[in-house]
């Protein structure tokens, strides 16, 4: 159904840009002349070597805040299948991803005026703070998820990165295993997770966890490197304790 939509969106799109460049392309008449057709194929592509680029711009015109149902259904689970806050909550996550905070702020807190009881809310309001350096502020909302759902795992890595920012490793790695332990596929929660390992000197669980951060998202070098260097630690940690 999405693929007919957006078939038809493509041809509308064709047709309004064809009359806009080129309206002499009204005046043709069905049946149309050879001659008069192959007239205006000859000005078509004189004039429109960017045609496909204009096209594509004209069809995602005012499209950016458009969301697909997937993302309404998926974001929809475990918030009572509410579409409005579902919605509320993905425009949140998006304005968050492009830099705007401000405004992911205020779709979080309306979000919250219509559940007062949402995790995801909260949890993002500690992320916005965090990346403001509010991190009293961060710590707070984080907390406040979890006194709604006390399995969220986001918060369990928000609290978790911000121990492991503040040198407190036993801290850090509990609560970051909670949240790996709670969603199992997201790369930055393993490596995280991996590098405060590494710091308590535990190179076989900072290994497997950067492993994992590695599987997810094997594109990421630091990640890799990451795990190369854990994996030799852990060897020669091994060594070492054998040869005591």
């Amino acid at each position: 159904m999405l693929i007919e939509v957006f078939i038809i969106l493509c041809v509308a799109g064709a047709l309004y840009l064809l009359l806009r460049h080129y309206p002499d392309a009204k005046s043709l008449k069905f049946p149309v002349s050879r001659e008069a057709l192959s007239q205006f194929i000859g000005r078509f592509k004189f004039k429109g070597k960017n045609i496909h680029k204009e096209i594509a711009e004209e069809i995602a015109r005012g499209q950016e805040d458009i969301i697909s149902p997937k993302e309404l259904e998926d974001a929809a689970v475990g918030f009572d299948e509410d579409p409005e806050l579902a919605r509320l909550l993905v425009q949140a996550d998006k304005l968050c991803a492009e830099g705007d905070l401000r405004g992911a702020e205020d779709k979080a807190i309306e979000a919250i005026s219509k559940n007062k009881k949402c995790a995801k809310a909260y949890s993002l309001i500690g992320n916005i703070a965090s990346s403001r350096g509010q991190f009293t502020e961060a710590e707070e909302s984080y907390k406040a998820a979890l006194k709604c759902n006390t399995d969220f795992a986001e918060a369990y890595f928000g609290l978790g990165r911000m121990e492991l920012r503040e040198e407190n490793y036993t801290e850090a790695t509990e609560l970051l295993a909670k949240s790996v332990a709670l969603e199992k596929n997201h790369a930055e929660w393993y490596a995280e997770l991996g590098k405060a390992y590494m710091e308590i000197r535990q190179f076989a669980k900072a290994a497997k966890a950067l492993k994992r951060a590695t599987s997810l998202d094997m594109n990421n070098k630091e990640y890799r490197d990451l795990s190369t260097e854990a994996e030799e630690k852990q060897k020669s940690h091994t060594v070492f304790t054998r040869s005591k």
